[in-house]
C-alpha cells in the first residue's frame, strides 16, 4: 500500500512511504538533505501515523537512499517518544531522532 501526501513547497503529490499490510511494517525512503538537522531526525505526518495505528502496524523503518542507512524502531516506541510539531512550510508531523532508532547492519 503506497501512502501519498500533498507536499506544499513542490506543489503536488509524493510518496510519503509503502506499508506492508502482511509484514505490518511502514517503509520510507528518504534523502539525507530532508532530514531535520536541529534533531537528527526524518519527519512523518500526521495523517499517515493516524493510519498506520489503525491499520496495526508494527515496524517503522527508514532508509537513506543516498547512503543506504536503514532504521527501525517498533511502531509503539515511536509513538512514545515523538514529537508532533510543524517546521517550517510543512505538515504537522511526528519527529523521532535517529538515536531512538536501531541501525540495521548491511550485509556483507
Amino acid at each position: 500500500m503506497v501512502f501519498k501526501v500533498y507536499n506544499k513547497c513542490l506543489g503536488r503529490e509524493v510518496t510519503a512511504g509503502h506499508y506492508s499490510p502482511t509484514t505490518k511494517v511502514f517503509y520510507k525512503a528518504v534523502s539525507t538533505h530532508s532530514k531535520l538537522l536541529v534533531l537528527n531526525a526524518y519527519g512523518i505526518e500526521k495523517s499517515i501515523i493516524e493510519e498506520l495505528r489503525t491499520r496495526g502496524c508494527k515496524l517503522i523503518r527508514i532508509e537513506e537512499i543516498n547512503t543506504g542507512n536503514i532504521f527501525e524502531i517498533d511502531f509503539d516506541k515511536f509513538i512514545e517518544k515523538a514529537i508532533l510539531r510543524t517546521f517550517g512550510n510543512s505538515t504537522e508531523q511526528y519527529y523521532l531522532p535517529l538515536k531512538y532508532f536501531t541501525k540495521v547492519e548491511k550485509a556483507s
